[in-house]
C-alpha cells in the first residue's frame, strides 16, 4: 500500500512540475513586448442586448487598464494592416440557458510572430499566453460579464510587469 501511495506521490508531483513549467514559458514569452494591439470579440445569443457588451467599450476599458504599461497600444487601422504585430485577444462567450441566466466564458489569448524552426523557418502567429474564466449571470447583472473581462486583464498586465 505504502508503495502505491508512493508511487502516486511521485506521479502527481511529476506533473505538477511540468504544469509550473508551462506556466513559465507563458510569462516569459511576454518579455520585451514594446507593442501589442487589443481585439475584443463577442458571441452571444440572439436577440440578446446591452449596452454593457460593447466591444469598442470593452477594449476602451482595457486600453485605460494598461496606461500605466511601458507599451504602445496600436490602432485597428494598423492591426488590419498586417498580421505582423502582437495581439491580446480577448473573447467573450455568453449562452443562454433555459433558467433564464447566463453562463459566459472569458478567454484571453496573446498572440504574437513566431518562426517555425521545425517548419523552415515559416513565419506564423501563435498564442503564447493563456488565461480565462467562467461565470453565470442572471440578466440584470450581464454588466458583469464586461467589467469582469476588464479584471481578466489584470492578470496579462500583471504578468506582464512581473518579466519586464
Amino acid at each position: 500500500m505504502k508503495l502505491i501511495f508512493t508511487l502516486f506521490i511521485l506521479f502527481y508531483t511529476s506533473q505538477l512540475s511540468f504544469a509550473q513549467n508551462e506556466i513559465a514559458r507563458e510569462r516569459s514569452s511576454l518579455k520585451g513586448i514594446l507593442e501589442l494591439g487589443i481585439v475584443v470579440n463577442i458571441e452571444q445569443p440572439f436577440g440578446l442586448k446591452h449596452e454593457a457588451l460593447n466591444t469598442r467599450a470593452i477594449r476602451k476599458a482595457i486600453e485605460e487598464n494598461f496606461s500605466d504599461l511601458p507599451i504602445t497600444i496600436l490602432p485597428d487601422k494598423i492591426l488590419q494592416s498586417s498580421d505582423e504585430f502582437p495581439i491580446l485577444h480577448v473573447h467573450i462567450n455568453i449562452m443562454r440557458a433555459s433558467n433564464q441566466t447566463y453562463p459566459f466564458s472569458i478567454e484571453l489569448n496573446f498572440y504574437q510572430p513566431v518562426k517555425l524552426i521545425l517548419n523552415r523557418d515559416l513565419q506564423s502567429m501563435a498564442s503564447t499566453w493563456n488565461k480565462g474564466q467562467i461565470g453565470v449571470v442572471s440578466e440584470n447583472m450581464l454588466h458583469i460579464i464586461s467589467e469582469e473581462a476588464v479584471h481578466v486583464s489584470n492578470l496579462f498586465k500583471d504578468e506582464f510587469t512581473e518579466v519586464n
